[in-house]
C-alpha cells in the first residue's frame, strides 16, 4: 500500500528588485517568488547582480497610509551608528555588519533602508554615497563626515561621535518642546471652556436673568455683553480670525517673514534666551564634530547653516562664511555680529590663535548646552505658573459672573 504524497503549493509574492546588468547599468523590475531568498536567486539566474529585493507593499497598507507611525523612528539612526561602530571595532567588515544589523532590526522601515544600503555597497557604491540616498535619515553633514572618515580612517569613531551628536540635539529639542507643551495645552483647554461658556451655557442663563428683572453685577454684565457681541458678530469674527491666521502662515512661509519671526523669537523675553543658547550650542557642537572629522573650516562654514533651525542665525553664519573666504578668519566677522555671544567669540579667538578650534568649540558647546538646559528650567518656572494663573483667572471670572446673580436671586446676598 503506497501512501500518496500531497504537495502543498507555496504562496508566491511579488518582489520589486534593483539589479546591476550588463555594462553596469541599473535594471529594475518585478518578480514572483515564495520568499526573498528565492527572489534574489531568480534575479541572479537572469544574469543580473541583485542589489535590492523587497516585497511589493499593498496599496492600502498601514505603512503607506500612516508613514509617521510606521516610518523610521528618530532613535533608530543613533542606535544603528553605535551598533555599526561596535561591529567594525570587532573586526567585521562593513557589508557583513550591515547585514547583521538588518537581520536584528525590529523595524520593517529601517530594515528596508539597510537592505538598500547593502545593495548599493554590493554594486560598488561607497558607504557615504549609499547613506546620501536616504536624506531624510542622513543629512548632508552626516554623509560628508562619514565620507571624510572613509578617506582618513576611523569610521567607527566618527559613527559614535555622530550618534552622540544626534542624541544631544534631540534631547535639547525635546526639553524646549516639552516645556512649552503643557502650558499650551492648558491655555487651549481654558480658551475652549471659555468658548463653550460664552456660546452654549451663558445664552440660556441670560434669558433666566432677564425674566427675573434683577440688577446684575458688573462681572455678569461684562460677560453678557461679550456673549452678545460674539453672538451678533461671530461669523465676522471667525472669518477675520481665519484671514489673520492665513495671512500669518503665508507670511511665515516667505523667507522674509520667517527671518523676521526668528529674529523676534531670539529677542523674546522668556522664550528667546533658551532658544538662543540652544542654537549657539548646536552651531558649536556641529562645527566641532566636522572639524574633528578633518573637514576644512571653509567647508564646515558652508555646511553649518543648513543644520541651524533659526533663520536669523543662519543668515549671520552665511555672512561669517563669506567673510572667512575673503581671508578675515572666523573671530573678526563673528565679533561684529551681536547674535554671537561674547563667550563664544572669545573661545573662537582662542581656538584660532592656538590652532585648537575644534576643541574650543567643543568646550563652548558643553557650556551652552548646560546654559540652555538651565534657561529652559527657568522658562518652565515662569510659563507654567503664568498659564495656570491665566486659565484659573479666566474660568474663575466666568464662574463668578454666573454664580453671583444666582445668589442674588435666591437672597443669599
Amino acid at each position: 500500500m503506497t501512501e500518496s504524497i500531497r504537495i502543498v503549493p507555496q504562496k508566491t509574492l511579488k518582489y520589486n528588485f534593483t539589479a546591476l546588468g550588463p555594462e553596469n547599468k541599473f535594471v529594475r523590475g518585478t518578480i514572483k517568488a515564495p520568499n526573498e531568498a528565492v527572489a534574489e536567486h531568480l534575479v541572479a539566474e537572469r544574469g543580473l547582480r541583485p542589489m535590492n529585493v523587497e516585497p511589493v507593499g499593498s496599496p492600502l497598507s498601514l505603512e503607506k497610509m500612516l508613514p509617521s507611525f510606521f516610518g523610521v523612528k528618530s532613535q533608530e539612526v543613533p542606535t544603528f551608528a553605535r551598533q555599526l561602530a561596535t561591529l567594525l571595532e570587532s573586526g567585521i567588515d562593513i557589508l557583513s555588519a550591515l547585514m547583521i544589523i538588518s537581520e536584528q532590526s525590529g523595524s520593517r522601515a529601517f530594515k528596508k533602508v539597510l537592505r538598500s544600503i547593502v545593495g548599493d555597497l554590493r554594486s560598488g557604491v561607497s558607504f557615504s554615497m549609499a547613506l546620501s540616498r536616504h536624506p531624510t535619515l542622513f543629512n548632508d553633514i552626516y554623509c560628508r563626515t562619514v565620507a571624510m572618515a572613509e578617506q582618513t580612517g576611523g569610521l567607527e569613531v566618527i559613527l559614535r561621535q555622530m550618534a552622540d551628536f544626534e542624541e544631544k540635539q534631540k534631547a535639547a529639542k525635546k526639553k524646549v518642546t516639552g516645556a512649552l507643551t503643557y502650558p499650551a495645552i492648558m491655555i487651549f483647554v481654558g480658551i475652549a471652556v471659555a468658548g463653550i461658556m460664552l456660546t452654549v451655557v451663558l445664552p440660556s442663563m441670560i434669558d433666566m436673568f432677564v425674566q427675573m428683572d434683577t440688577e446684575l453685577p458688573l462681572p455678569t454684565q461684562i460677560l453678557m455683553g461679550l456673549s452678545d457681541f460674539i453672538g451678533d458678530h461671530g461669523k465676522y469674527l471667525g472669518l477675520g480670525l481665519l484671514v489673520i491666521v492665513a495671512g500669518l502662515v503665508t507670511a511665515i512661509k516667505r523667507p522674509e517673514g520667517r527671518l523676521y519671526l526668528d529674529k523676534m523669537i531670539l529677542k523674546a523675553p522668556v522664550i528667546g534666551p533658551p532658544m538662543h543658547s540652544s542654537e549657539v550650542a548646536r552651531f558649536s557642537r556641529t562645527a566641532s564634530v566636522l572639524l574633528g572629522a578633518g573637514l576644512a573650516l571653509q567647508e564646515v562654514m558652508a555646511m553649518i547653516p543648513s543644520a541651524i533651525g533659526n533663520r536669523a542665525l543662519q543668515a549671520s553664519l552665511r555672512k561669517v562664511g563669506h567673510d572667512l573666504i575673503r581671508g578675515q578668519g572666523l573671530y573678526e566677522p563673528m565679533s561684529r555680529d551681536k547674535l554671537f555671544p561674547p563667550l563664544l567669540v572669545q573661545m573662537v579667538m582662542v581656538g584660532e590663535e592656538s590652532n585648537t578650534l575644534a576643541e574650543s568649540l567643543a568646550v563652548s558647546a558643553n557650556f551652552y548646552e548646560a546654559d540652555s538646559s538651565d534657561k529652559v528650567a527657568a522658562m518652565v518656572k515662569v510659563i507654567q505658573p503664568g498659564a495656570m494663573i491665566f486659565v484659573a483667572g479666566m474660568v474663575g471670572f466666568m464662574a463668578m459672573a454666573v454664580m453671583m446673580p444666582m445668589y442674588s436671586i435666591t437672597g443669599a446676598f
